[in-house]
């Protein structure tokens, strides 16, 4: 009996443009890292998100493509997990056409735009984002560590950047004794030790 192998692809949902949606307000004070990584609308759910990259595949690849993931069988394209809040997903596919799915994923540039009061729409909104692959693992279990240790470096280079900015708004803060400071031994956490590592991970267990 053959053994099916599969790649487990991690990525992020990103918004390089946060200005253009939702439209600004006069009361918005999020800095451009907790705006580059928005929460996704409800709207995309793992079902249509896998539609939406076979249609990519047979938009790039036509049939041979189609074909190569398995057509629309449970043994294709299968998203294993997707968090709107974290704009987070993780996709299973076959081993030998994971960089279709990897190339169709670079192509994608649009997820469905909430509605009303954060109705789900149908009437082809859309919202422009960026589909960043993270990593690719032979198993699910390396692929939720790494979603889980970019999350934890992600919440610690949020804090850096709110402490950065209140201390930068204080007026003569440097001289006050009562000011804290910023901990470099906490900044230099905020640096990704990752981006040396190889994004591939071989493992098939």
């Amino acid at each position: 009996m053959v053994r099916l192998k599969n790649r487990y692809l991690l990525l992020d949902i990103l918004y390089p443009e946060p200005e253009t949606w939702p439209p600004k307000s006069k009361s918005s004070t999020a800095s451009p890292q907790l705006a580059i990584h928005a929460p996704t609308s409800d709207a995309l759910s793992p079902g249509l998100l896998a539609k939406m990259i076979r249609e990519e595949v047979a938009e790039l690849y036509g049939d041979w493509g189609v074909g190569r993931l398995g057509g629309a069988a449970a043994t294709g394209i299968n998203v294993k997990y997707l968090s709107p809040a974290t704009s987070t997903a993780i996709i299973r596919c076959p081993r030998a056409s994971f960089r279709l799915v990897w190339s169709a994923l670079t192509y994608m540039s649009h997820v469905p735009a909430p509605g009303p009061a954060g109705k789900k729409v149908t009437g082809g909104k859309e919202r422009p984002c960026v589909f960043r692959v993270l990593r690719v693992s032979g198993t699910m279990r390396k692929a939720e560590e790494e979603a889980i240790r970019r999350a934890r470096r992600e919440i610690v280079r949020a804090r850096g950047v709110a402490e950065s900015s209140v201390l930068g708004d204080l007026i003569s803060g440097a001289s006050d004794p009562a000011v804290p400071t910023l901990n470099p031994a906490t900044v230099k956490t905020i640096v990704d030790e990752s981006e040396d590592e190889e994004m591939l991970d071989d493992e098939d267990d």
